[in-house]
């Protein structure tokens, strides 16, 4: 009884919104980590690949949630939850195209894979700050 009582006052989209915005901005922090240890990786020290994959497997399960969380913050939806769903998209696409690239299939790949952790960024900035939210 009581749980119907939140979701009805507003309760339920509230702490969505808040745990959306909390996973988001860890995600963005752990994109920027990301960026860190692929520079070192590519420019100074090619032993930091090793790190490179290793912090991916830590960071990569933050955009699972996301969708459901954007669908219990209430309206406006659409926005928010193509956001948040865009993320697990991007995570798939960044195996694709660093993959295809190691095996020669796709040799931009890895430029692509950058580029594409670069809009990851974006992406997780906009949820984090509430993009869409009015």
């Amino acid at each position: 009884m009581n749980e119907s009582r939140d979701v009805a006052t507003g309760r339920l989209p509230a702490i969505a919104n808040r745990l959306l915005k909390i996973l988001s901005g860890l995600l963005a922090v752990a994109i920027l980590i990301q960026f860190f240890i692929a520079g070192m990786s590519s420019l100074t020290a090619p032993d930091w690949w090793d790190y490179h994959k290793i912090w991916i497997s830590f960071f990569q399960w933050l955009v699972l949630p996301l969708p459901l969380l954007a669908w219990f913050c209430g309206k406006p939806r659409i926005g928010r939850l193509s956001l948040a769903s865009l993320l697990i998209a991007q995570i798939a696409l960044q195996y694709v195209l660093v993959h295809r690239a190691l095996d020669g299939r796709l040799p931009i790949g890895v430029g692509l894979h950058a580029v594409n952790g670069a809009v990851m960024l974006v992406v997780a900035t906009a949820l984090t700050l509430g993009w869409n939210d009015a």
